[in-house]
C-alpha cells in the first residue's frame, strides 16, 4: 500500500491508501479486524488513528470471557487505562499447579507497584468503545469465512450480522483489503486460511459470591490455579 505521512498532535501518524492491480486507489485501506478482545480492539484503534477504514467484528459485545483478569501496572500507563475499570489492586499473587505446588508471584514488586484485577467484559468494552470513538466501525457479527479471487484482489468476508436481541444472525458480506484474525485460540480465521496446527489448553473460570469476612483473605491476594 502507498503511505502518506501526516503530522498529528500525538506524533507522526500514517494514512494508508489501498492498492488494486498496482494502482493506488483514492480511498483509505479498508481493514476488517475479526475479534473484539484486547488484541483486536487495540489493532482497530491503531488502524483508525492511522486513517484506515476499520471494521471491528465481534459476536459477543458483553462477553464474560474466562480469564484471570490480571494486568501489570505498566499496562495501565502503556494503554492509557482509566482506574475505574480496575476492580482490585493486589500486591500478592499465587499460582497453584494441578499437583498443588504453589509459586508466589509478586515478590519483586516495590511498595508503589501492584497487579490490577479486572473483568474482561468491562476491560474489553472500554477498549472497543475507545476504538469506536477514534473512527473504527463496530460490527456485532460472527465471522463465517473469506474468499479472495486473486493475490492483489479484494477479500470478501462472510459473516452473520446480529441486531440487539437477535438469536439468529443475518448472512452478510463485506469487501476489504486486509483481514486481521484476532479471534483467540479457536480462531475461525486461522482455520479458514489453514494457518496450521498449534497447541492450546482448556481453561475454566467460575465466579463465586462469598461472605465479606472470607473475602478479607483475598483483599491483597489473587490465586490462579
Amino acid at each position: 500500500p502507498a503511505q502518506k505521512a501526516q503530522q498529528q498532535s500525538r506524533g507522526t501518524a500514517v494514512q494508508v491508501f489501498a492498492v488494486r492491480d498496482g494502482q493506488v486507489l483514492d480511498r483509505p485501506l479498508r481493514v476488517a479486524v475479526i475479534g473484539g478482545g484486547p488484541s483486536g480492539a487495540c489493532a482497530a484503534e491503531s488502524l483508525a488513528k492511522g486513517g484506515c477504514e476499520t471494521y471491528l467484528i465481534e459476536r459477543k459485545m458483553d462477553n464474560c470471557k474466562p480469564c484471570g483478569g490480571a494486568i501489570p501496572i505498566c499496562m495501565v500507563e502503556e494503554f492509557d487505562l482509566p482506574m475505574e475499570i480496575i476492580d482490585r489492586r493486589v500486591t500478592k499473587m499465587k499460582m497453584i499447579s494441578p499437583s498443588n505446588r504453589e509459586v508466589d508471584v509478586g515478590k519483586t514488586l516495590n511498595e508503589k507497584e501492584w497487579i490490577g484485577m479486572c473483568r474482561r467484559e468491562v476491560f474489553d468494552d472500554f477498549l472497543r468503545k475507545r476504538a469506536d470513538k477514534l473512527g473504527a466501525n463496530l460490527v456485532n457479527g460472527l465471522f463465517m469465512g473469506l474468499e479472495q479471487s486473486s493475490a492483489d484482489g479484494p477479500i470478501t468476508i462472510r459473516y452473520n450480522a446480529y441486531k440487539e436481541g437477535d438469536k439468529v444472525g443475518t448472512p452478510s458480506t463485506m469487501e476489504v483489503d486486509l483481514v486481521i484474525g484476532a479471534d483467540g485460540a479457536n480462531s475461525r480465521v486461522a482455520k479458514d486460511i489453514d494457518a496450521g496446527e498449534y497447541d492450546y489448553a482448556i481453561a475454566f473460570q467460575e465466579r463465586i459470591r462469598i461472605p465479606e469476612d472470607k473475602m478479607d483473605y483475598y483483599k491483597d491476594l489473587a490465586e490462579m490455579y
